[in-house]
């Protein structure tokens, strides 16, 4: 009876070692796939790009495949073999109306109330048939007569409009950004259209754009909405994403 209860002392000490194996295996194999998931959805690849960005007053035009990576809240891309960090700076495609977001942005929806919504890093904005549309992984979202803002200096508009300062008036077409660095009083308006980096400096007036539908002050960072001013919300992490 003593062998007989041995023996059973020694299968359930082997079946736990099998019990906890499998755990251990089960735990890797999970680490592993949620590892690899995390690398996918931090890469975004291009293949047989042909994309451009402004830095500044100074373009720069992407050729073939691409690679843009996203790690520690840092979004970078290769240049001539050297690992260059991205900002706000919207990447463009050069074959087609769309661009690319490679860091988190909000849109803002001037006709409904002024509603603000999270954009996730690596998201683009696109046209068909005329209208614009938010492409979030697989979803794709109708933003007409909305902008986009970085929660900083940046800030892209879909709708025709004029962007005033200084006594002066700079008409841009959709797909421009207007990028005004209060602290230093620098003015940047990318004119998609022309293709073209208007740069002003000493801009001490507040900087607004005007479309027919709304009107931004990039100043103060706020939406005129019903004779007031509502200011854009800045931290995104208490915003939900647009559905």
């Amino acid at each position: 009876m003593a062998t007989k209860h041995i023996i059973i002392k020694h299968n359930k000490k082997i079946v736990s070692l099998i019990f906890i194996g499998i755990i251990f295996i089960i735990t890797m194999v999970s680490f592993i796939l949620l590892y690899l998931a995390n690398k996918e959805l931090n890469t975004y690849d291009f293949k047989e790009a042909k994309m451009y960005i402004y830095f500044s007053e100074e373009k720069f035009d992407f050729l073939g495949n691409l690679k843009i990576n996203h790690e520690n809240k840092v979004t970078s891309i290769k240049m001539d073999g050297e690992k260059v960090e991205l900002y706000s700076e919207p990447i463009y495609y050069a074959d087609k109306k769309r661009l690319f977001f490679p860091v988190n942005y909000s849109i803002v929806t001037p006709l409904d109330m002024g509603k603000q919504y999270k954009v996730s890093y690596f998201s683009e904005l696109l046209t068909e048939d005329e209208d614009y549309y938010l492409k979030q992984g697989e979803e794709n979202i109708k933003v007409n007569n909305s902008f986009f803002f970085d929660g900083e200096d940046y800030y892209i508009f879909i709708n025709e409009g004029d962007v005033f300062f200084n006594d002066q008036a700079i008409h841009i077409t959709p797909y421009s950004y207007v990028n005004y660095i209060y602290s230093k009083k620098k003015l940047y308006i990318y004119n998609y259209e022309e293709d073209k980096v208007y740069y002003y400096e000493n801009v001490l007036d507040d900087v607004r754009f005007v479309a027919k539908e709304f009107e931004v002050n990039l100043s103060s960072d706020s939406l005129l909405l019903n004779g007031k001013n509502k200011l854009l919300m800045k931290n995104f992490s208490y915003l939900k994403k647009m559905k």
